[in-house]
């Protein structure tokens, strides 16, 4: 693009400024080289006295100076011409100009000057390369690059045609010298130039020619009227003429673009916007008024953050500050006031990137959407994951939680009590008088051990009548026995639900901090302990936690000793459990499971021994042997012809140490199973552990190409929306999702189709876990769920009988699926 011309007192350097900028020049010189016009755009620059064609010469690029004096020749020896040419800039730039110049004659025929006018045409050839890919693109612009040029008399008929009319009206020009001009034109845009000749610059007008072929196209056709120097009778008038029919079709394609624009912000549940350089709101599509309620015209003129409810808010922060930055945002969610209805908030989210006009920059533009529903949706799923949903007592994630900060606070020099409590004849309530009772009951006992606590004390429900109370016990056992004998006055005191009297009472354990143990986990155990003797004792009664009852951790300190090693001595072995299609009941893949058989205790069960090794460390050394047995059990499988997947579990220790990366590729590697074999589940918990390492390690384990899935969702804290982070493939939901029994005022199977959408609508695939009975496994069939695993297809089986069911027998399993779906 050229520089816009200045206009310019000191004539001296006119010449110089339209070679160095003039878009386009519109000249006319008698027989003695003199200019005697110029358009009245060159002529701000230069007048046309001032004007010197050899001045002009010498600005021609050396290369096309022969070119130019031919083409001058031929035009004073009355010949039209044109041509393309270079001039050198003041800079030494080169821009490329077209020349266009016919002879002018006088009434006699004879030669009294020459017309011509000049265009910038540097950016044709900057785009010549471009241009050819298309052959009718380049076609279009080939023919369009000469104005067309000619002379009428007073009659409005053509005296000359200059040769180019040829290649837009299809006339040969002696077709068209002697007829009317407006026979070449539309008739309704002659009549409408004239009628609004007024209304538009002088000497220019817009309308269509008309084709030999009697098709039309759009001209720009800039008129001078020519005059008798003598007298200024008007003798006829030149015109320079140029296709613009791409130009307005052009205006036309935007114009209907923008109506489509129009259109299809009126009908999306989103609103766009856009704020000039201070944040202030320049425009606002009407889907905020259906959304919001938010006329746009109330909006425009404010600032960005008119609505915002609170300034603190991560997203409104974020949002200043990229805006600030001038960088581009995404998906900022922050909540809104509506001031014409108080005390409504909404939530929405909102991207926008930064836009520029003539690379100046001019703003922001985006797209909000309406998210409510979804964060209230979350803050729910939230509630759920953390609070009990038949008692809104905290659940065990929070329990879990608070005890290990409360542990790990070295400020706390009291000693902390953790009450374990059972109600003794729950099962007895709930079996003659029924779940309801039951229910009404469990929330009857919440209130009443709230009552008996303090602010700063935590009681928590950890599942059917189970709670257990933390408290500070600055007088150590003596005043844990004195809480733990004010709850069970509290629970021994009758109970009404519905007008019926019900006595249940309860029993409690007690362990101490640090007295009894520093860990969290254990703590609880020594409590749960300590409630089995309560409970053996005949219930009614509280018991501490004592060194008779050490057995049991004496029995962990075996296990953790005997633990190390025991893969070396083949003590190990692993179990695979089918996981099948919901719909297709055909096995897709099968999740490694580790079995321990202790040479002197049998048969000990993973949840004794996992929990262990993740607090000893030996959990890397199994964790490796599982990985290394399971990827070299799929592989033979595989190279026996059965591509089942596998699914191995990875624990939060090996998920936070960045070697896992090397040891998966080495495996995989080792024995030659594709990458997209191997799905690496991850508990909840250990997702919230360090979520940046986490994150960090599990993007290397994705571009290896191995699927990973969160195990166990809904039995830890983490939200759906907060899952979005982390590069998950699939969900596995918790098998507590399907028990019916479970008291709550949510229905579990219509919470957990609730996750399974959610979990859709991240991508992510669902599989179910713990599915027990045909019930169960109908209700799922009903939803979008993708895969199930459970005891209704399989319990873990060896590897043998995995393989002769599942791989060797897979037409007799595949004749077991079906008989599934006919039952």
């Amino acid at each position: 693009m050229t520089k816009r011309m200045k206009p310019d007192m000191d004539m001296r350097d006119g010449t110089r400024r339209l070679a160095d900028e003039a878009p386009a020049v519109v000249w006319e010189m008698d027989m003695n080289r003199r200019c005697i016009y110029l358009d009245p755009r060159s002529a701000q620059v230069v007048s046309p006295e001032a004007f010197s064609f050899d001045d002009w010469i010498s600005y021609v690029h050396p290369e096309d100076v022969p070119l130019f004096a031919v083409g001058a020749e031929r035009a004073r020896n009355g010949d039209h011409h044109t041509m393309e040419y270079r001039i050198v800039r003041s800079d030494g730039s080169v821009r490329w100009l077209l020349s266009n110049a016919a002879p002018r004659h006088d009434a006699d025929g004879n030669v009294i000057g020459l017309l011509g006018s000049l265009a910038d045409v540097t950016s044709h050839y900057e785009s010549k390369e471009r241009l050819l890919r298309s052959e009718a693109e380049h076609r279009l612009l080939t023919e369009s690059a000469g104005d067309m040029i000619a002379h009428l008399n007073s009659e409005g008929r053509y005296v000359y045609v200059s040769p180019s009319h040829r290649d837009f009206f299809g006339y040969e020009p002696e077709e068209m010298v002697g007829r009317r001009a407006i026979e070449f034109l539309v008739a309704e845009d002659v009549e409408h130039a004239a009628s609004t000749r007024g209304m538009r610059p002088r000497g220019l007008a817009t309308m269509r020619g008309r084709r030999r072929d009697g098709t039309t196209f759009w001209m720009s056709i800039n008129l001078r009227a020519v005059r008798d120097p003598k007298t200024g009778e008007r003798m006829g008038l030149v015109a320079v003429s140029r296709d613009i029919t791409p130009q307005v079709e052009a205006e036309r394609e935007l114009a209907l673009r923008e109506e489509r624009f129009r259109s299809l912000t009126k009908l999306s549940s989103d609103w766009y916007w856009e704020v000039d350089t201070e944040a202030v709101f320049t425009f606002i599509s009407e889907g905020i008024e259906q959304r919001l309620a938010l006329r746009p015209d109330a909006i425009i003129g404010q600032h960005m953050a008119y609505t915002a409810r609170d300034m603190s808010e991560e997203g409104v922060r974020e949002f200043l500050r990229c805006f600030a930055a001038r960088e581009p945002f995404r998906d900022l969610v922050f909540s809104v006031g509506l001031p014409e209805y108080p005390g409504v908030v909404r939530h929405i989210r909102m991207s926008g990137e930064p836009f520029y006009v003539d690379g100046t920059y001019a703003g922001y533009r985006g797209a909000t959407t309406d998210v409510t529903r979804e964060i209230r949706t979350a803050q729910q799923m939230q509630k759920l994951a953390t609070l009990d949903a038949l008692t809104d007592l905290p659940n065990r994630s929070v329990l879990d939680a608070t005890l290990s900060a409360r542990l790990n606070d070295r400020r706390a020099a009291s000693p902390l009590g953790v009450l374990f409590l059972d109600l003794d004849r729950f099962k007895e309530v709930n079996d003659s008088l029924g779940h309801r009772f039951g229910d009404e009951l469990l929330r009857e006992v919440a209130r009443r051990l709230r009552a008996c606590t303090r602010p700063d004390d935590l009681v928590a429900r950890l599942g059917g009548d189970e709670f257990v109370v933390l408290a500070e016990c600055r007088r150590g056992e003596a005043s844990a026995a004195r809480l733990a004998q004010k709850l069970l006055e509290a629970l021994s005191a009758p109970i009404v639900v519905e007008s019926q009297e019900i006595k249940v009472g309860g029993s409690v354990g007690i362990s101490l901090y640090p007295r009894d143990a520093a860990a969290s986990e254990t703590l609880l155990s020594a409590a749960d302990t300590a409630l089995y003797r309560a409970k053996e004792q005949g219930g009614g009664v509280y018991c501490f936690f004592t060194s008779e009852m050490r057995e049991k951790t004496l029995m962990r300190h075996t296990l953790q000793q005997d633990m190390r090693g025991a893969a070396a001595r083949g003590e190990f072995a692993l179990h695979y459990q089918p996981r099948v299609s919901v719909h297709s009941l055909k096995v897709v893949s099968a999740e490694a499971l580790i079995r321990w058989q202790h040479p002197r205790l049998g048969n000990v069960p993973p949840g004794c021994f996992i929990p262990l090794a993740e607090e000893n460390g030996c959990i890397a050394e199994i964790g490796a042997w599982v990985l290394a047995e399971a990827v070299r059990q799929a592989a033979a499988w595989r190279k026996s012809g059965h591509m089942l997947k596998i699914s191995v579990n990875l624990s939060p220790r090996q998920l936070h140490d960045r070697s896992i990366v090397d040891t998966v590729r080495n495996v995989l590697a080792r024995e030659g199973l594709p990458a997209e074999a191997l799905e690496l589940e991850i508990t909840e918990s250990a997702l919230m552990q360090d979520q940046c390492l986490a994150i960090s390690v599990m993007r290397e384990l994705k571009l290896l190409g191995v699927r990973l899935s969160i195990d166990d969702f809904g039995t830890g804290y983490s939200s759906l929306s907060h899952l979005r982070k982390f590069p998950l493939d699939c969900l596995k939901l918790d098998r507590s999702f399907l028990d019916e029994e479970q008291a709550s005022d949510v229905n579990p199977l219509i919470l957990a189709e609730s996750i399974i959408d959610l979990a859709h609508a991240l991508k992510l695939t669902v599989v179910a876990e713990g599915v027990e009975n045909a019930e169960h496994l109908d209700f799922l069939r009903s939803t979008s769920c993708d895969e199930i695993q459970g005891y209704v297809i399989s319990r873990p089986l060896p590897a043998p009988e995995f393989e002769a069911k599942y791989v060797a027998g897979r037409h007799r399993a595949q004749a077991e699926a079906d008989g599934m779906k006919a039952g």
